[in-house]
């Protein structure tokens, strides 16, 4: 035979049991959720870079695999574009100095080129750089 006050007392306590399994379960998720890849989880890696007629300074802009890159791209003289395909980047970079700011991480490795997206002049077409990403080691 079970005593009113007994029940209640039982239920009190799967209450209170079911509620610190529930907060911890929520704990733990929300733990698991900030376990980011390293490399995503650090600052981004920023790297400037100057367009003008009719190259991009530096032509060569290695990274690895993984990594969080910002490039911060100003023009030295005209309207010009960023534009890398495989990141789906295209940015168009104003005259007049004012940086852009191009986030993206670099999830592929390989050779992937840099081009200018804005017609710039008769040397438009010469207007090159390349995105060097050096696979992760394991």
């Amino acid at each position: 035979m079970l005593i009113p006050g007994q029940v209640y007392v039982s239920l009190t306590l799967l209450k209170d049991s079911v509620a610190a399994a529930g907060t911890a379960l929520l704990l733990g998720a929300a733990a698991m959720s900030n376990q980011q890849d390293p490399a995503a989880a650090s600052a981004p890696r920023t790297i400037e870079v100057v367009a003008k007629r009719f190259g991009f300074e530096p032509a060569r802009v290695e990274v690895t695999e993984g990594e969080r890159v910002k490039l911060v791209v100003t023009s030295g003289d005209g309207v010009h574009g960023v534009e890398i395909k495989k990141f789906k980047i295209n940015k168009k970079i104003p005259r007049g100095g004012d940086p852009v700011t191009i986030e993206f991480v670099a999830t592929a490795a390989g050779e992937f080129p840099i081009l200018c997206s804005e017609y710039c002049g008769d040397g438009h077409e010469d207007m090159k750089g390349m995105l060097v990403v050096a696979a992760k080691s394991k």
